[in-house]
């Protein structure tokens, strides 16, 4: 899903590496982010639940890639 050796501590920049990836479409990232800087969370509101799977995926995945397990 997300680039081999990829990581960030960005939200921002996952979500863009899953856009490039063909994971993502630009309005789902504008509505993540969106929905990220209203409530200060991440919230799937409005994003179908296969995308929001993914990137609960991808975040997780990064985690562990930025904690080096």
């Amino acid at each position: 899903m997300l680039e081999d050796g990829f990581k960030s501590v960005r939200y921002s920049a996952i979500l863009g590496n899953l856009r490039d990836n063909g994971h993502l479409e630009e309005a789902d990232i504008k509505r993540l982010l969106h929905n990220y800087m209203t409530t200060q969370r991440i919230d799937f509101e409005g994003i179908p639940n296969e995308k929001a799977k993914i990137v609960t995926e991808a975040l997780i995945d990064n985690y562990h890639r930025i904690m080096g397990s």
